[in-house]
Order: structure tokens, then sequence, then C-alpha cells
């Protein structure tokens, strides 16, 4: 063989070579490495966006509630989103009292362990708004009743799932055999709760004072409502001394002292819980308590009816010439965690969690008002009620950011004060204290 033919066979074979390797570099870079222009070695398939739609995620859900039954269903009702979007997984963490559940939350933010979504009360957004993602761009935020009304500098950071009416309960037997009228004025709703005591044979008020949260009716929402202002909170972040003989508040705690001296919440309404109370209701050893809707089912499902259950509004109002308010309070917000690595299956849960076939079930089982357009809540006896009572509802709105500064600063607990109220703490003391931390804290 010539020089030439020899030549001409090495050529033939490199151009072999070389067809064999660029094609082994293709197959490489399929099966996911190949080079970059800096000449290191990098996974083809790190540099594909992830495919979500396929990664299984866990979502961590936290509530709270007193009602073992609205447990069940809403820990069952969440892992249905799995049949919607099988490659998620929502895990549903209760507790039974808000005390609790909120000290518990507090802690987690100060971790950064918050669940990816959780539940809030309205007073509690401006606490928790630097851990909440905005909600303005979902679609059932635009269908929710009351979202606009808690917007935080235009902000929407958690939705309302319903609204429900603060009542007071009584069984209707007792009245009729002590022979009692519905109390429409403060003196009235004493004078009643006085008649019971002097019958001797029934408690008048069953309070849970144990627990404090139950003194809210009186704590929380006299001054409130009798201040005729839903934004009364707000407005008393604007003065230096909110609470001194005079003032709204001043006037709310003296009715107050006045129903807690009657001596009409048995005989240690300290030392009894709410469960303990609720059991002395139902079971017809106590008249008259007082909470939100939402106490219905658990008297319903203890009772096994609400043949005997009757229900007013709190008089707060002084004299009949006022006009008789219903406070209204708007509750279970659910907000996204700001730093959940899953916002966007957060999201699409939110869509489906508050969608109208959904969200119907969690109405109805909750007996409660609903808070979106287009779904109307099946509770025949507070349908019943409202014809009863067509009375002019009162918002609850929690105060803004500058009044959460302050009752930050100052610790202020109105709960922790019904009970120093009912040990016999007076309320110029009490006045006295907040004015002075108040003032200091507002200023200073």
């Amino acid at each position: 063989m010539s020089k030439s033919a020899i030549g001409k066979g090495m050529l033939v074979l490199m151009l072999l070579l070389v067809s064999v390797f660029t094609a082994a570099c293709g197959n490489n870079a399929k099966n996911g490495n190949t080079s970059n222009n800096n000449g290191k070695t990098v996974n083809q398939q790190e540099e594909t966006p992830a495919n979500t739609s396929k990664e299984k995620v866990t979502l961590k859900m936290a509530m709270w509630d007193s009602n073992n039954d609205f447990i069940d269903f809403l820990t069952d009702k969440v892992t249905e989103f799995n049949q919607v979007n099988p490659n998620v997984t929502v895990e549903l963490e209760s507790f039974k009292g808000d005390g609790d559940y909120l000290q518990a939350m507090k802690v987690r933010a100060s971790a950064d362990s918050l669940p990816d979504i959780y539940e809030l009360k309205p007073n509690w957004l401006n606490d928790f708004k630097e851990n909440l993602t905005p909600i303005n761009d979902l679609a059932v935020t635009k269908q929710n009743q009351y979202a606009a009304t808690y917007a935080i500098d235009g902000n929407i950071y958690a939705l309302p799932s319903v609204s429900f009416p603060e009542l007071v309960y009584y069984n209707k037997s007792i009245f009729e055999e002590l022979n009692l009228e519905v109390p429409t004025t403060w003196p009235q709703f004493i004078e009643v709760l006085q008649a019971i005591k002097a019958n001797d044979k029934y408690i008048p008020y069953a309070m849970g004072g144990k627990d404090a949260w139950p003194n809210y009716p009186f704590n929380e929402f006299l001054p409130h409502s009798i201040s005729g202002d839903e934004n009364y909170l707000s407005s008393t972040a604007t003065e230096d001394e909110p609470f001194g003989e005079g003032t709204v508040f001043y006037q709310g705690y003296s009715q107050i002292a006045d129903l807690y001296n009657a001596d009409v919440m048995g005989p240690d309404p300290l030392g009894t819980s709410w469960d303990q109370a609720t059991d002395l209701f139902v079971s017809k050893q106590a008249a008259v308590i007082a909470s939100g809707l939402w106490f219905m089912p658990t008297y319903s499902s203890k009772v096994g009816n609400t043949d005997d259950l009757g229900a007013f509004p709190m008089p707060y109002r002084m004299t009949e010439s006022e006009t008789l308010k219903l406070m209204t309070f708007t509750d279970q917000f659910y907000g996204i965690n700001s730093n959940t690595k899953h916002p966007e299956e957060a999201k699409a849960f939110m869509e489906w969690f508050y969608s109208p076939e959904v969200y119907q079930t969690y109405i109805d089982t909750a007996q409660l008002n609903s808070a979106f357009e287009g779904v109307e809540a099946n509770v025949p006896w507070l349908q019943q009620f409202y014809e009863s009572n067509p009375i002019e509802p009162f918002v609850y709105i929690p105060g803004d950011a500058e009044y959460t500064r302050i009752s930050n600063a100052i610790q202020l607990d109105v709960k922790a004060l019904g009970q120093d109220m009912m040990a016999g703490k007076k309320v110029s003391d009490i006045a006295t204290e907040l004015n002075g931390k108040w003032k200091k804290a507002k200023n200073g």
C-alpha cells in the first residue's frame, strides 16, 4: 500500500471517530450531562424548571375550635383536596382554645415555622401581617363580602370564613316557669338575673370565668358596642387617656361591674371552666349563657334538639330610647404563610377550599352565616331568630396598627381584666393603671 493510500485511510478513520464522539456527546446531553461556557459540568435537568405539578407536597394547616364535631369535619374535609390535586396532601392541626392556639402561633412565628395556611381572628391580623402573603389576586377573595373591610394598607392578608351574631341564650322553659320577660336594656338584664337568683332554684348566668375568654361579651364587646362607632378601638389610639371617668370605656366597665357585683353567676364563676358552664346550661341548672352563634351546634349536639333554646341580643343599651344593636362578628380568617415553600399549592388550596361546592359544606356544618357571595347558609334556627329580631347589626372591627402597637406595648388583656373585676378589682383602679401605661406607650 502506498503512503497516499495509507493517508486516505487514516483520514476516513479520523472522520469516523469524530462522528462517533459527537454522537456520544449528544446522547450525554439527553441523559442530563453537558458542559457550560465555563467548561464546568452541569446537570441538564437542573437547568429545566421543576415540574411542580408532579411534585409531592404536604401543606400544613392550623386552626382552633371548641366544637369537636367541627374539628372532625374539617380534618376529613381538607384531605379531599388530594382527590382534585393528587400531588398535594393537606394535614390539619387543631387546637381547642384560641389562647393556646395564639401562643403557639406566636412562638412559631418567631421561629419561622408557621404552618403553610393558618387561622386568625380579625384582631390578630396586624400582629401577623408580616407573616402573611397578600391574597388580593385570588378569585375567591373577590367573592368574599368582608375581606376588603379588614385590608391593611390596601392588602388583604386573610379571608374571613363566617359571620355571626353574638347572642344571649336562655332556657325558655325556665323563663316560662319563672314568668320572666326577655330583657331589652342593661338594667332589665340584671333584674332578670336577680329574679332567677331570688328563686334559688337555678344559677342565673353560667360564666366559665376560669378560662377568661368567656367574659368577652362583656369586657371586650360592651364598650365597643355602646360607643356606637365600629372603629372605636382605632379611635382610642388617638387619645392619651381613653380609660378615665367620662369615657366610653369607663361607662362600659361600670355597667359590667354592676353585673359582676350583682352576684348572679353562681357560687364560683372564676373556678368554673367554659365546658363546665355549658354543661350547667344544657342540663338546665343554669338559665342564661352568652356567646356567638357558634355555640348553637354544640348545644344541639348535646341536647339533641333546639326546642327549648331561646336567644336575644345582648342588651348593652341603658334605655329603650337608644337603638338596640346586634354585635356581629366576622371570624375564622385563613391566610397563607409568607414564607411557605409551596405558595402556588397553598393558593390553589384556598381557591378550592372556598369554591361554592366545598364552602357550602363548611358553612352548613359550622351553622354560621356565609361570608361569600352566592352561598347561603342553611341554618333555619338563625333564620327564625332574624325574623323575630329585626335588629341593626353592629360589626366588630379590630383596632388599627397604632392601636395594636400600643395595646401590645402595655400587654392589654381585657379578658384578664374581667377576671380581676370578678375578683373584686374596682373600675377606677383599672382606669388609672391603664391610662398611665397607655399615655406612656403612646408618646414614648
